[in-house]
C-alpha cells in the first residue's frame, strides 16, 4: 500500500494537481499574512468582512466566560441550549422558514439532510456543478443519482419525465455556484418541482448575507420561502464570518431530519460562544445595508475594469469572479507570479474543477477598495501578456 500511495502522490505532482497548505500568521478577508509578509488576498469567503468585527468577537468572549468552551454533548442529549434555540428561531424568521436545525459544518449538513430525505428507491437530480458535499450526500444516500448539465432545466425535466411517478424525487442545486459565481435558475426549478411533484433542496452557502432583502438569500429574494417543498441549507463560515451551518424548511420536514440525520444525532453540538457570535452577526447583517451596497459597487467596478483589460472572466454578477486559465500548470504559474507581487490568490485545480478548466477564483469582500481591484487586474494583465510572449 505504501508504494501505491507514493505512486499516486507522484502522479498528483506530475499533473500539477498536488495541493499544499500555507500556514498564515493572521488576517482575514483582504489581508493574508504569511511568513511575516502581508499579501493582498482575493481568496477569502468573508464576503461582508465580519470575521474580525469587534461586536461579534465580544459576543463570543462573553459567552466563553459564562458557558466555557464546549457543550460536551450532542443536541439530543444535553448539548442543546437556550442560545441554540434562539438562533434557530432567529434564523427561521430571517429566512422566512418555519423551522431550522443547526449543524456544525455545511458539509455535515448536506450529507445529513440528503441522506435523511433520500434513500434506496428515491431519485436525486443534481446540477453538475453542485458543491462536493451535495454530490457526496447524494451518493451516500444510495438513491438513484442523476446529474444534469449546469443550469440546463430542459435536461432536468427530461430526466424527471423518465422517473416513475411513484418514486420520491429530490432536485438539488446551489443557489450561487462557488467556482463559477453564477446563479441557479430558481424560478424555473420551482416550476419543475411543481410539474413533477418533486422536492427541491437549495444550498445558500455563498448567497446568504449578500443577496435578497437584508441578505436573506436567493430563495427569499424569489419569494420561494413559503413553498413547503423547497428547503435550504447554508453556512455561517462565509458572509456571517463565524462557524457552523443550518437546515431550514417547513416544520415537519425539519423535525423529520432531526429524527433521522446521523450527522446531527451523533455529533457534539456547536459551542455556545460560536452560537452567540452568529446571533450577533445576523443582527449586523440585517441592519447594515451599507456592506451589501459597497460589495455590489465593487462587483460593478471589477466587471467594468475587466472589460477594459485583455482578461476574460466567466459571466457572473456576484462577488465570485472566475478567471479561467486552462491547465493546472498555467494556473499555478499565475498564482506564483501574483504572490511575488504581493497578491495571494491560489490556483483552483482538479478535482475541484474539471480537467482543463483550472482557474483563479477571485473573491471580493467589503474590505477591498477599488485601488485593490486596479492593482490585481494590472498585475494579471501583465502576467498574461508575458505568458503569451
Amino acid at each position: 500500500m505504501k508504494k501505491n500511495i507514493k505512486n499516486k502522490l507522484n502522479n498528483l505532482k506530475a499533473s500539477d494537481n498536488y495541493r499544499v497548505r500555507r500556514a498564515k500568521d493572521s488576517g482575514n478577508s483582504h489581508i493574508f499574512r504569511f511568513k511575516g509578509n502581508d499579501y493582498l488576498s482575493f481568496a477569502s469567503n468573508d464576503y461582508l468582512s465580519l470575521a474580525n468585527d469587534v461586536r461579534i468577537v465580544e459576543s463570543a468572549k462573553k459567552a466563553l466566560d459564562i458557558h466555557g468552551y464546549s457543550v460536551s454533548s450532542s443536541a439530543l442529549i444535553s448539548g442543546y441550549s437556550r442560545s441554540h434555540m434562539l438562533l434557530e428561531e432567529e434564523l427561521s424568521n430571517f429566512l422566512g422558514q418555519e423551522k431550522t436545525l443547526l449543524y456544525s459544518t455545511g458539509y455535515q449538513a448536506n450529507l445529513g439532510v440528503i441522506k435523511s430525505l433520500a434513500s434506496r428507491g428515491s431519485f436525486i437530480f443534481a446540477d453538475q456543478l453542485n458543491h462536493a458535499s451535495l454530490i457526496d450526500g447524494s451518493i451516500l444516500s444510495r438513491a438513484n443519482f442523476k446529474r444534469y448539465e449546469h443550469k440546463d432545466v430542459k435536461e432536468l425535466e427530461s430526466l424527471l419525465n423518465k422517473c416513475p411517478d411513484s418514486r420520491e424525487k429530490l432536485i438539488i442545486s446551489d443557489s450561487l455556484f462557488s467556482m463559477d459565481g453564477d446563479f441557479a435558475e430558481l424560478k424555473e426549478l420551482e416550476q419543475s418541482l411543481k410539474k413533477y411533484e418533486a422536492k427541491l433542496l437549495i444550498d445558500e452557502a455563498h448567497s446568504l448575507g449578500v443577496f435578497g432583502y437584508q441578505g436573506r438569500g436567493l430563495v427569499f429574494e424569489y419569494l420561494l420561502n413559503k413553498n413547503e417543498n423547497i428547503f435550504l441549507t447554508g453556512t455561517f463560515g462565509k458572509s456571517l464570518g463565524t462557524f457552523g451551518a443550518f437546515f431550514s424548511g417547513n416544520s415537519d420536514i425539519v423535525d423529520y431530519v432531526m429524527q433521522k440525520s446521523r450527522g446531527y444525532i451523533y455529533s457534539t453540538s456547536l459551542p455556545i460562544h460560536t452560537i452567540e457570535a452568529t446571533r450577533a452577526s445576523l443582527k449586523i447583517i440585517e441592519e447594515e445595508d451599507w456592506r451589501r451596497d459597497k460589495l455590489f459597487s465593487l462587483i460593478r467596478y471589477f466587471k467594468n475594469c475587466i472589460k477594459k483589460s485583455n482578461l476574460t472572466v466567466l459571466e457572473s454578477d456576484s462577488h465570485i469572479q472566475a478567471l479561467l486559465i486552462g491547465s493546472s500548470a498555467d494556473a499555478i504559474f499565475f498564482s506564483d507570479e501574483l504572490m511575488k507581487r504581493g497578491i495571494y490568490l491560489p490556483a483552483i485545480r482538479p478535482p475541484t474543477v474539471e480537467e482543463g478548466k483550472s482557474r483563479l477564483r477571485i473573491s471580493l469582500t467589503v474590505d477591498h477598495e477599488e485601488k485593490d481591484i486596479d492593482y490585481l487586474i494590472n498585475i494579471l494583465d501583465m502576467i498574461s501578456q508575458n505568458l503569451v510572449q
